[in-house]
């Protein structure tokens, strides 16, 4: 158990240095690493590690933390935060062969999530002081027993030391100058810029070394109390299940076949024609029949062989409505545009289609769990979402559409300044890049502005990530490490007259 807290204690610190007062950067990537090999190391200890293949876990965990390094999107910045937890919540599940419920998986993760406070509760009432203190083994050199002794001793003592000698100088003036010059260097050194700062640390540090070791606690615990019963879930006769099937497989037969027809429609040219709603509603039947078939198929699941063709049709179905809930988002981005919430709806189309694959070949009598498979998808398509640099994406595909009629169309630059970030540079310098001339006059007022509001936003990049951005080893992020060399030699001076934004 020492090695557990030990192990805690370090990582707890470790936090503390890469992340007080500091931006994440590849600093994400170390902590992640640091704690995925502690946490395994400490399993490995307790003997808790049933099952090795559940260390590849570890990877999308670290390829998540490489991404705060890799780009500069805020919106999957905070995303990633309860990801990553998951995740580990799901390595160490599976290293340690909890078994994970189809149909009570949330309720285990959020079980795992919170566990830490209570398990450590525990173990501190059942603390034995005497216990802990006292040597394994009898015949230990004694010169190794002195210095882990002094090593407890300084671990304990020097943060003590330093937190009364930071209180006494705040409390007294005449105190605090004999100390002036030592407490500045240590203050600069952990930067710490108040009392308030160095307890506000503390506490982060005590929060976070409790939480880690309660974590590490929960897994390591050697009794075996993980729900040993059968799960009891939704049981339906095998009439009541052909009869859903029969049922809804008309209902979705009449339903694809409109869906088949508006996909050789041009429902551009449909009068009073509502975009919006056409994708929306598209993409949310779409997921209404995916949780319907999800559903069915994992009541059904111990009987797999009986009503496989109306299984089969119902698969078929689902993914009719998944192209057209394609279609419909394509036309809808074709008129309008690329954002977050457009994209990320194509991603959870092809997901739900590489999601229907394994539910197929089990129906094909393949032997595969289609619950752990899911997961899988689920999780290298949200690594993949990660690493295709989406602010990049949406600022090219923008851009492509209105330089390819300059004359007719328009752009949201707004949302590409106050969404994509540094990740879009290169993407923006195509607009500097495109001559005014030939354009009607109109055009080029539109043009002009629009240049105008590039250059102010690329001069705000500058002057915050340019020579002067000095970022720590820990805050290191390449996307606002490359701004300088991108905006090295571009002319961001604004020579327009009109400085405000007319177009529309």
């Amino acid at each position: 158990m020492k090695k557990i807290l030990y192990s805690s204690l370090f990582l707890s610190i470790l936090q503390s240095i890469l992340f007080w007062h500091k931006s994440p950067g590849i600093s994400i990537a170390i902590f992640l690493t640091a704690t995925i090999i502690l946490t395994i190391y400490n399993l490995k200890e307790k003997e808790m590690i049933k099952n090795k293949k559940g260390i590849l876990w570890a990877v999308p965990i670290v390829l998540l933390g490489l991404t705060y390094f890799m780009f500069n999107n805020v919106f999957l910045k905070i995303l990633n935060i309860p990801v990553i937890l998951i995740l580990f919540v799901i390595m160490c599940m599976s290293i340690t062969e909890t078994q994970i419920k189809e149909n009570k998986f949330v309720r285990q993760i959020l079980g795992k999530i919170f566990k830490p406070f209570v398990v450590l509760f525990d173990f501190i009432s059942d603390f034995d002081m005497d216990e802990f203190l006292e040597n394994k083994k009898e015949n230990q050199n004694n010169k190794t027993d002195n210095i882990k002794k002094v090593g407890k001793s300084l671990l304990i003592a020097v943060p003590v030391i330093l937190v009364i000698i930071f209180l006494l100088s705040s409390a007294d003036s005449v105190f605090g100058s004999i100390f002036s010059d030592f407490t500045k260097t240590i203050s600069k050194m952990l930067e710490i810029k108040t009392v308030n700062d160095l307890l506000g640390r503390l506490l982060v540090i005590a929060f976070t070394f409790i939480y880690i070791a309660g974590f590490i606690i929960a897994f390591a615990k050697s009794k075996k109390q993980e729900e040993t019963e059968e799960s009891t879930g939704i049981k339906l006769s095998d009439l009541t299940i052909k009869m859903l099937l029969v049922s809804l497989n008309i209902i979705y037969l009449l339903f694809s076949v409109i869906q088949i027809k508006y996909l050789f429609i041009n429902a551009t040219a449909t009068p009073n024609f509502d975009y919006a709603t056409y994708a929306r509603t598209g993409f949310f039947q779409l997921m209404f029949v995916s949780f319907i078939n999800f559903a069915l198929l994992h009541i059904s699941k111990k009987n797999i062989e009986t009503n496989k063709i109306l299984k089969m049709m119902l698969i078929i179905f689902t993914m009719i409505i998944v192209i057209s809930a394609a279609f419909r988002m394509h036309l809808y981005e074709q008129k309008y545009g690329y954002t977050y919430l457009r994209l990320f709806v194509y991603f959870t189309l092809v997901t739900e289609m590489l999601v229907l694959i394994p539910i197929l070949s089990k129906l094909f009598g393949l032997k595969i769990d289609t619950f752990k498979t899911t997961i899988e998808i689920v999780v290298t398509m949200y690594v993949i979402l990660n690493f295709i640099n989406i602010n990049k994406i949406i600022a090219k595909n923008n851009i492509d559409k209105y330089l390819a009629d300059v004359e007719d169309e328009s752009i949201d630059y707004f949302y590409i300044e106050t969404r994509t970030g540094t990740d879009s540079i290169e993407e923006q310098l195509r607009i500097l890049n495109k001559s005014e001339e030939g354009l009607s006059a109109n055009a080029q007022e539109y043009l002009a502005n629009l240049k105008t509001s590039v250059r102010c936003n690329l001069r705000g990049y500058k002057a915050e990530y340019g020579k002067s951005y000095k970022p720590s080893f820990a805050e290191w992020n390449l996307s606002k490490s490359r701004v300088e060399s991108l905006l090295e030699n571009v002319d961001l001076t604004d020579r327009s007259i009109n400085y405000e934004n007319n177009w529309e």
